[in-house]
């Protein structure tokens, strides 16, 4: 069973002490870093940047998504290798003015009948 890392949770930059967590929000993935980030946003990025670590579409050294010589994305599916949580895009939400992206969270535990 295949645990996440602190840098695939938080970023590559994170520091982690005996009692503090520091996050770069540059290492955050969709979210723009600004002094004003709520704790929302900061919730989201950090939930987008784990959810890579599952699932999402390959790109280059430019950020740029690879293609198929179709002209599909090329993705990446790594569920089975995480047994133990489970992240993945549930769908939009579209309150008046906003979109809203959830995502489904879950952890695994084994039990005995």
């Amino acid at each position: 069973m295949a645990l996440l890392n602190i840098q695939q949770v938080f970023g590559a930059n994170v520091v982690e002490t005996p009692t503090t967590i520091t996050i770069q929000k540059s290492d955050l993935l969709g979210l723009t870093p600004i002094s004003s980030n709520t704790a929302d946003s900061l919730l989201a990025g950090i939930i987008n940047t784990v959810l890579q670590q599952y699932e999402g579409q390959l790109t280059d050294e430019n950020n740029l998504v690879v293609t198929d010589p179709s002209g599909i994305p090329i993705t990446y599916d790594n569920h089975l290798f995480y047994n133990s949580t489970w992240v993945q895009f549930w769908g939009y939400l579209f309150p008046k003015g906003k979109l809203n992206s959830c995502f489904l969270y879950s952890q695994v535990k084994p039990y005995a009948n």
